[in-house]
């Protein structure tokens, strides 16, 4: 008993007073007689039940560039998004820090690496916290569980919502279908060769240029590090537009410059070849151990292209807590939304 209660307390201590208190009137139910089995299953239903009561909110909105703190000059403001205590530098390998996860709701031991980490002029060397501390319980990284954790706040917002993700062989991909009440919807880019909607292997091949989903289909669309790899990122933009419902959101994140104004074209397609701007760069991909070139470096002017296809709005939210582990200068998703009432332009 002693330490179910201390599990509830700090549940409770992650939590507003008002959430408490409905926290604790659902406690009464699921504890029940404390015997056998059904323990453990009210236990577990109550850990779902506390995770989706915590709420994130950012700590800033940015609309464009001059509403974002490290747009105001050469030195950048990351003392006003810092919010940990480990940006100390680590000699050696890998290392574990202890934050509290998201999608597990709770404490656990997360792995940093140095790999896509930065060198500094002294020759310390500073972790890539937005690809690293990955959760040794769920697999998924920084970014991604607070993705997975955004889509659960928004799909809770409506009833039975439909989402895509434009994955489907990944951990968040995984942790987002189980989400009670939800449609969920996933996909991979297999190859040209594929129609879009085609089932490879189980897996289902999408064009996110050319999406294979009717006009208004979802609910929410959650774009976690695609955008980059794609060679038209308006067109693909354009078709989330189409296949969102009215009042709809976009949530993406991609690798994003807060000090460009304009996006960097590094690869286009000419035909059916690609011509390479700038020297090739890769990232990982789960479907292909080749990785996925980078087509753009993003700047401020991607959220006027993403409000000129349509949407009504277009914002950059950062979220930095030391306690979920969004260390450093904080961590970057961008939330469309389609309006209502859409303007006959844009009307099909």
């Amino acid at each position: 008993m002693k330490t179910i209660l201390k599990q509830v307390a700090l549940r409770l201590s992650l939590i507003g007073v008002r959430k408490r208190n409905v926290l604790r009137m659902r406690l009464c139910a699921l504890l029940g007689p404390l015997n056998g089995n059904s323990t453990k299953a009210r236990l577990e239903a109550l850990r779902r039940d506390g995770g989706q009561l915590l709420h994130l909110s950012p700590l800033l909105v940015a609309r464009d560039r001059q509403s974002f703190p490290e747009a105001s000059g050469p030195a950048r403001s990351s003392d006003v998004l810092q919010r940990s205590n480990d940006l100390q530098t680590h000699e050696g390998g890998r290392f574990h820090l202890r934050r509290f996860c998201l999608c597990c709701n709770e404490t656990t031991p997360m792995l940093v690496d140095y790999q896509y980490g930065r060198l500094k002029e002294d020759g310390s060397r500073t972790p890539n916290w937005r690809e690293w501390l990955v959760c040794t319980h769920c697999g998924m990284n920084n970014r991604q569980r607070l993705v997975a954790k955004l889509v659960q706040q928004s799909a809770s917002l409506s009833v039975h919502p439909k989402i895509y993700l434009m994955e489907q062989v990944t951990p968040i991909y995984e942790w987002v279908k189980n989400l009670p009440g939800t449609e969920v919807h996933g996909s991979e880019y297999l190859g040209y060769e594929y129609k879009g909607g085609e089932l490879i292997n189980g897996v289902r091949h999408e064009d996110v240029m050319n999406l294979s989903y009717p006009d208004e289909s979802f609910d929410l669309i959650a774009s976690n590090d695609v955008l980059e790899h794609i060679p038209d990122p308006e067109r693909a933009l354009r078709e989330c537009f189409r296949v969102l419902k009215r009042g709809g959101t976009v949530l993406a994140t991609f690798p994003f410059h807060v000090a460009n104004d304009t996006t960097v074209v590094r690869a286009r397609l000419k035909g059916d070849n690609i011509e390479h701007l700038l020297p090739p760069q890769y990232h990982g991909n789960p479907v292909s151990s080749n990785g996925s070139l980078v087509f753009h470096d993003f700047g401020w002017d991607l959220l006027d292209v993403m409000r000129s296809v349509g949407f009504s709005s277009a914002a950059c939210e950062v979220y930095s807590s030391d306690q979920f582990g969004h260390l450093g200068t904080g961590l970057l998703v961008f939330r469309l939304s389609k309006s209502e009432s859409i303007p006959t332009a844009w009307s099909h």
